[in-house]
């Protein structure tokens, strides 16, 4: 991946895309045609949960608006200003209305035009509305020369969440939200439409590697445990910033930035992804994996902050420091800290206990003297848990 894009690539965090129910499932016999929605309403309101909970816990709301607050003026309905342009390179691109909007927002296509821009990265306004079944540009009905999304869309890691997942993801950008009525300009892109990033030498192959490659072991810990880890560390491209991209065989992976073109630039200040490797030295072998969970879920620095169970998000209560040390921008708890338990936990088993230790000494960020506790305040990034559903923004069937 080029280097301007790789580093651009990961600024946003993770966005946002949505999968077709029923271009996953397909028909049989005399079923209603594709588009039909589930059967039972108590199952369509548990779709539209889980899928409420998974794109506030994937940072969606980080590009497409509001970070992971539903209640936050704006919520998902994307692009609105030059100020929220991503330079990829000479190409500014922007985030797209993902509310159910009729002119403007992805009511426009159909779930299977959605679906395929997940799964193979495709722009649903520029490929037809067929069943795709290969990733190989001339087969299966992919484009011969296909149009993909463009930067930062993490396409390349949300093709591997689960079907059940990403049905729920469109059941809640249908169903679960509110339309809003925003024109978003067209991205800009180069004329293969990024076709040359994105070649399986790149991005990794689909389906994934079986673990463990090269840069895992197996046998540790609970493995029932890890390889959920590894699915959620995969799925949300955490070696997007870290090492590798969602690619576990790929160099590096989950080792840490290894030159400057790793560094993100946040104000005055430069931040560095650390290494996630066990390595006891230099990488997360030296923190135990509740200082992990902490970090996932409370944002705080693993290696400044005790092996304690913290049960307040409030300074000075329930075991958080009263002078807490966060983490560096654009490390993305905020929304993380939304996934439950037992996925946090997982993660922390994953990199633990699956990974093997890669030595590689990452220097440390830079930061403000308040170590962004400034920038970390409920009203900048919402309340944990979030605001019940439905908030103004959404819309309960």
């Amino acid at each position: 991946m080029m280097r301007w894009l790789s580093s651009s690539w990961r600024a946003c965090g993770s966005s946002m895309v949505v999968v077709s129910f029923a271009a996953c499932m397909g028909q049989t016999g005399g079923s209603a045609p594709a588009t039909t929605t589930m059967a039972s309403s108590q199952g369509q309101t548990e779709q539209v949960l889980r899928g409420r909970a998974i794109v506030v816990s994937n940072a969606c709301g980080d590009c497409h608006g509001q970070g992971g607050n539903p209640a936050g003026p704006g919520w998902l309905a994307g692009w609105k200003s030059p100020q929220q342009d991503f330079p990829i390179g000479p190409f500014m691109t922007r985030p797209r209305n993902l509310t159910p909007d009729s002119a403007t927002g992805i009511t426009r296509y159909s779930d299977r035009q959605i679906f395929n821009a997940l799964r193979f990265g495709l722009r649903p306004s520029a490929t037809p509305d067929v069943e795709i079944t290969s990733s190989v540009p001339g087969q299966g009905n992919h484009p011969a020369k296909p149009n993909y999304l463009a930067p930062t869309m993490p396409w390349v890691a949300w093709r591997h969440m689960s079907d059940a997942d990403l049905r729920a993801i469109i059941a809640y950008l249908r169903h679960g939200l509110k339309p809003v009525s925003n024109k978003v300009e067209d991205s800009q892109a180069p004329p293969d439409f990024w076709a040359s990033e994105n070649t399986a030498e790149k991005i990794g192959p689909y389906p994934v590697a079986p673990h463990p490659t090269a840069n895992e072991v197996a046998g540790q810990g609970d493995q029932a445990k890890v390889l959920r880890g590894r699915a959620l560390v995969i799925t949300k491209d955490c070696a997007g910033c870290h090492g590798g991209g969602p690619n576990p065989l790929a160099k590096g992976y989950l080792a840490g930035m290894t030159d400057s073109t790793g560094e993100f630039k946040i104000g005055p200040f430069k931040t560095r992804p650390r290494n996630l490797t066990p390595d006891n030295t230099t990488g997360i072998g030296r923190f135990s994996e509740r200082q992990i969970f902490n970090a996932l879920r409370f944002g705080l620095r693993p290696g400044e902050t005790p092996d304690v169970e913290i049960t307040s998000t409030t300074p000075g209560q329930g075991n958080f420091p009263a002078v807490p040390k966060y983490m560096a921008v654009p490390m993305p708890w905020p929304t993380w800290r939304h996934m439950p338990d037992e996925e946090l936990w997982a993660i922390a088993a994953y990199l633990k206990n699956g990974v093997k230790p890669v030595s590689n000494k990452v220097a440390d960020s830079e930061g403000p003297p308040d170590f962004w506790a400034s920038e970390y305040t409920v009203a900048k990034i919402g309340t944990h848990p979030p605001a019940p559903f439905p908030t103004t923004n959404e819309r309960a069937r």
